[in-house]
């Protein structure tokens, strides 16, 4: 699920740049939402399988990572903007979509971890 959910977004993300009209920009927008859904139930299934006691302390950790990750891009588009494009901005985006699938499937587990 997470595979899908970080390699879907990432495949309609460079697809922005090839389309003629604002209705497909749209649809490759609503798409890459719609994969991106996929990654939210290998998330959080994740929490209770490595350590159900403490599942909400680490759904509380993994959350604060992604809010400051929301912080510091809101930051680093406008700083992108300012020197470059929307373009550069989903490039971006979809080399982090390609690094966290990287990262996910070498490092993830389901085993308990956490007792």
């Amino acid at each position: 699920m997470q595979s899908i959910g970080f390699l879907g977004p990432a495949f309609f993300l460079t697809q922005l740049s090839h389309v003629n009209s604002p209705a497909m920009a749209v649809l490759c927008m609503a798409c890459s939402q719609g994969t991106d859904a996929f990654s939210q139930s290998g998330l959080y299934s994740n929490h209770q399988d490595i350590g159900p006691r403490y599942a909400g302390v680490l759904l509380g950790l993994s959350n604060t990572a992604g809010v400051l990750a929301g912080v510091f891009g809101t930051a680093a588009t406008g700083y992108i903007l300012q020197h470059g494009s929307w373009d550069n901005v989903f490039e971006l985006s979809v080399v982090l979509y390609l690094v966290g699938t990287l990262v996910w499937n070498v490092f993830s587990t389901g085993e308990k971890i956490l007792d």
